[in-house]
């Protein structure tokens, strides 16, 4: 940059003394000034006012999902599996749940249930096929569903996961069910599958 005029020269050096106190002054005789140190010099102030800037007009938020952490189900019986969730966004259209299952021992997921757009879908696909029947209601930040006559190779873990766009979703919630076998006296035994 070239600069013809002496009071741009005063202008820009008075704004150099102020940038760069800590540093030496610049060549100033040939009219032209090191960018890399003004570079230097505005970096953190830039980052500074980016960040700022941002701040204000990206807003990020998540959708919080709650389960508890175990649940213990009688054999041959109906279980619900809770799942609610907080969101700052209204629950609109596009929100969304998806279920799936961990069986116990295995390294896979198996996803079994969506609720999207007011319907749900359920999974065609055995070990819950015909079992499952949406429980929740997204307007009260519930998503829970119902799993009719649970066996003992529904033993796992059960996951819920919800969107609700723009809102993000930090972790899914985690179920582990237990299915139990009521023993004598009305003693819960727990029975593994094998």
């Amino acid at each position: 940059m070239k600069f013809h005029d002496g009071n741009n020269k005063k202008r820009l050096e008075l704004l150099m003394s102020r940038l760069f106190s800590t540093y030496k002054r610049c060549d100033m005789n040939s009219y032209h000034f090191n960018f890399l140190i003004l570079e230097t010099a505005l970096m953190p102030l830039v980052l500074l006012l980016s960040s700022l800037y941002l701040s204000h007009t990206v807003k990020v938020s998540a959708v919080e999902v709650n389960t508890p952490e175990e649940i213990f189900v009688e054999n041959g019986t109906d279980a619900k599996l809770p799942c609610t969730f907080t969101s700052v966004e209204v629950i609109s259209s596009a929100a969304s749940v998806s279920w799936s299952f961990q069986p116990e021992g295995a390294a896979t997921r198996i996803s079994f249930f969506y609720y999207f757009n007011g319907k749900p879908y359920p999974g065609k696909d055995i070990p819950f096929k015909d079992r499952i029947t949406w429980a929740g209601d997204l307007n009260k930040k519930d998503a829970s569903i119902s799993i009719s006559n649970m066996q003992f190779r529904d033993n796992g873990t059960y996951i819920c996961d919800v969107k609700n766009p723009p809102d993000i979703v930090v972790k899914p919630g985690e179920i582990r069910v237990r299915v139990v076998e009521k023993g004598p006296n009305n003693r819960i035994d727990i029975l593994s599958a094998v």
